[in-house]
């Protein structure tokens, strides 16, 4: 008999809908939209935020572009005050931070210029420019070119060595421990910056670099540069970039410069020198300047996408974005004609010869230095070598410099003082940056005592600065002194008189 085995299987029950769990899941998925709700909230913030800047760069395109690119190698302030021409106050007032100040509300800046990858001197920061912003008492900008050789005997962390040099063999030695490039030179800048501020007792916040190729691409970019040459210009030893020359020849008068020839004009210094070459530069820039306002070129929409480009590629520096637009508010508050420039060089009448405003420098004996030709602080004494007299130039050119925004025309007058001292302190003030147009003795009687006279009322306190800086009284013009020997300000030396160095007049250490 045969049969089969059948598994018994009990009857499935019917499932529920699991109700109880219910919050359960929404407890654990609330969070998850949540997240996305917030993610895509903040997601569509910052393509706002994207768009917001892109229209921002575009706007304030030639105060980046040109005042970076162009002004580490033609003089930077200018190109900021010329440039103020563009009426984005309100974007740069929503935009930007406020950018860092020293104790005297000023925000100071390096400004550094410096060859293509390509370049013999890849790295040397050849165009050195310290440029300092006033936007509230005087508004006002100075800026102070530094030359290339002036070699510095002591630094806290770059060593010794030339100034346009420094930064390149700090970057070097950073890299050599493993540092990055971008990280390298940045702090390069930095340590640059520092030490730069502390042998002109001025605070730098920060530092802007910008290279030859990106000026040459921004001058072709808004089609040339027109500028007066003030006199003929051969230089048969301009670099070719192949560890050559060629020669560059352009004659005085008005002429018309693209980007190539534009390089040349602010580079070229065997003709003339590193000083003549810096006031080819700050001319360059405000004659930038007068075309950008005079053709709207900040309008002009191919313009804008090229130079900001040329911005990206070759311009470096150590400040935000944001702080970039707080740099332009602060220029939208100097006015144009408020821009005080000033170079430090080797004209110091200590070997006969012209002396000229910022004549601090001179050249030691290349024995000393292995051969290089560098340039060192004239001090007093003669050792050991110090920067007072630079400190003093700095103090007054930052610190009191609405005496330099109306110069008035000096004349010293020797009045009983012993011979030559009369032209001594006219040398002395004419490095410090004062116009002295007469020098002579009095058609006076001697006097016992010396004294700093006003022409007219509304010169009284000019006189004063003049009197509390050298330490004279202030004194109306002797009634018998003839007009034609006095000026603005008018100094009479007497018997009394002592020569005493600027340096040693005003609390600077």
């Amino acid at each position: 008999m045969s049969f089969q085995i059948r598994r018994v299987t009990a009857a499935r029950k019917k499932r529920r809908f699991p109700w109880e769990r219910i919050p359960l899941m929404l407890s654990i998925t609330r969070p998850l939209v949540q997240w996305y709700a917030s993610w895509r909230k903040r997601r569509q913030e910052e393509e706002k935020h994207e768009m917001r800047m892109t229209i921002l760069k575009r706007t304030l395109l030639i105060l980046f572009a040109v005042l970076c690119a162009f002004l580490l190698l033609a003089g930077t302030v200018k190109a900021l005050v010329s440039l103020r021409i563009i009426s984005v106050k309100s974007i740069i007032a929503v935009s930007g931070t406020e950018l860092p100040k020293d104790e005297h509300g000023f925000t100071n800046i390096l400004l550094l210029g410096q060859g293509d990858v390509d370049h013999d001197g890849k790295d040397l920061t050849d165009t050195i420019i310290v440029a300092s912003i006033d936007p509230a008492q005087t508004k006002s900008a100075v800026m102070l070119s530094l030359p290339r050789d002036l070699y510095l005997l002591k630094t806290g962390k770059m060593g010794k060595g030339r100034i346009n040099s420094l930064y390149r063999d700090y970057k070097i030695m950073l890299k050599r421990k493993g540092m990055k490039e971008s990280e390298a030179s940045q702090e390069a800048m930095k340590e640059l910056a520092k030490e730069i501020g502390a042998h002109l007792n001025l605070t730098i916040h920060h530092v802007i670099k910008a290279d030859f190729t990106g000026f040459v691409r921004a001058v072709d970019a808004a089609g040339g540069v027109d500028v007066n040459v003030p006199y003929d210009i051969n230089d048969t030893e301009y670099p070719d970039e192949n560890y050559g020359f060629r020669t560059f020849a352009i004659k005085a008068g008005p002429a018309h410069l693209d980007g190539e020839t534009a390089l040349k004009y602010v580079r070229s210094r065997h003709t003339t020198s590193d000083f003549d070459r810096s006031a080819r530069q700050q001319q360059f820039i405000v004659a930038l300047g007068e075309k950008v306002k005079a053709q709207k070129l900040y309008r002009n929409t191919g313009t804008i996408a090229e130079m900001m480009r040329i911005f990206s590629e070759h311009v470096e520096m150590t400040m935000t974005l944001r702080e970039l637009v707080g740099l332009a508010n602060l220029a939208e508050n100097v006015t144009p004609s408020n821009v005080i420039a000033m170079q430090l060089n080797d004209r110091n009448g200590l070997y006969g010869g012209l002396v000229e405003p910022g004549g601090f420098l001179y050249t030691p004996p290349r024995d000393l230095f292995e051969g290089a030709s560098v340039l060192l602080p004239v001090s007093i004494p003669e050792y050991p070598v110090t920067w007072k007299q630079i400190h003093a130039l700095s103090t007054l050119l930052f610190e009191h410099r609405s005496i330099f925004l109306s110069p008035p025309t000096i004349a010293i007058l020797n009045a009983g003082a012993k011979s030559g001292l009369g032209r001594k302190l006219a040398n002395e003030l004419i490095r410090y940056g004062w116009n002295v147009d007469n020098v002579a003795n009095a058609t006076l009687e001697k006097r016992a005592d010396s004294l700093v006279a006003p022409a007219a009322d509304q010169d009284a306190e000019t006189a004063k600065f003049f009197a509390d800086l050298l330490q004279l009284p202030q004194a109306p013009l002797p009634a018998l002194l003839p007009s034609v020997e006095s000026r603005r300000i008018t100094i009479i030396l007497g018997k009394g008189y002592t020569f005493r160095a600027l340096q040693d007049l005003l609390p600077t250490e």
